[in-house]
């Protein structure tokens, strides 16, 4: 069995032709980054926030004593002062100085073609049916067609018409739907084939990801553990992904979910813990934002069994470290 998997490279050109620099205002610096075209967004933060589209996307430095009646209106001020336009830029704030900025771009140029693991046949399966109804010849399929039949309490009829999925043809097959595994497409009707091909020729595109962090944790925080509202102040863990490819909407939930544990195993690996020594897993005000180019490789998972969630999670990781490290030394050095 071929076992070779994909390389993934650490690059220097970040995802999505987007241009990255900082920049000095009057009133303050911040992270700008640029996209050729249009980017559909899913962010935390009130600027921008929730689904959207924006070619412009800054993490802003204010300092500790930031506190606004109507942030939305005086980021707008800002973002004019800037020369940026407001309707199409989502942002994010920090103190951290953004010398402090972690960064990791990171690329797969043929993940079409990878085999998996033996012993990721049963993951595969439960994790690439989406739209599909399972071709239940192999019992990794029979198991998740059980799992999906119990779960909601009547057969799995997805996506008639389309891909059947089975370990034979998922190995054979060069059709992508989310990076791990691959259906064959069903000749018998056009509609199948035209899926198939589209499917095909977004796989020649590989896949990017960049990710941007910066990492300040005075107001350090553990998920579950009530703090004071006096603990709720800028402080702040900022992560900004950028994906070459197409994410439905469930893609994009789940790589906020991806890069939030990304972001904390980083904090563990940093050794940052409350007083009584218990692990943090952010902070009080943290952020995320989550960008593609909806075009491209489909993806429906971003979770950590597939390419791109290995790579969300590697990149902000990374990231997450190199800010950290410079955080760290930052407060030696105070």
């Amino acid at each position: 069995m071929n076992t070779q998997e994909p390389l993934i490279r650490t690059v220097s050109r970040p995802a999505a032709g987007i241009t990255a620099t900082v920049n000095e205002v009057a009133a303050g610096s911040y992270l700008l980054l640029e996209a050729p075209s249009p980017l559909r967004t899913l962010s935390s933060a009130p600027w921008g926030g929730g689904f959207g589209y924006h070619r412009t996307i800054i993490n802003r430095k204010v300092d500790k004593t930031y506190a606004c009646g109507d942030p939305v209106t005086e980021m707008n001020g800002f973002l004019k002062v800037a020369g940026l336009n407001s309707e199409e830029t989502a942002c994010l704030l920090t103190s951290v100085h953004m010398s402090g900025l972690g960064q990791s771009h990171l690329r797969m140029d043929d993940p079409a073609s990878a085999e998996v693991r033996a012993d990721d046949e049963a993951a595969r399966s439960l994790f690439d049916i989406s739209d599909s109804k399972l071709d239940v010849s192999s019992q990794a399929d029979r198991e998740a067609q059980s799992f999906f039949e119990t779960f909601d309490g009547r057969p799995d009829t997805r996506g008639r018409g389309k891909a059947s999925l089975s370990a034979a043809a998922d190995r054979d097959s060069e059709n992508p739907v989310n990076g791990i595994g691959a259906a064959e497409p069903n000749a018998a009707t056009a509609a199948t084939a035209a899926y198939a091909a589209t499917a095909a020729a977004a796989a020649d595109t590989g896949i990017a990801v960049s990710a941007w962090v910066t990492v300040g944790y005075s107001n350090m925080a553990r998920a579950g553990r009530g703090l004071p509202a006096s603990a709720l102040f800028p402080g702040t863990i900022n992560i900004i992904v950028a994906v070459e490819g197409e994410l439905t909407d469930e893609a994009m939930v789940n790589a906020v979910i991806t890069a939030t544990e990304a972001k904390a195993a980083a904090l563990q690996d940093l050794g940052v813990a409350l007083e009584d020594g218990s692990g943090a897993t952010g902070t009080t005000t943290d952020a995320v934002l989550i960008a593609s180019t909806q075009r491209g490789r489909l993806h429906r998972y971003a979770g950590t069994a597939t390419y791109l969630g290995h790579m969300i999670g590697r990149s902000v990781y990374e990231a997450a470290m190199q800010s950290g490290m410079a955080y760290k030394k930052a407060l030696a050095l105070s």
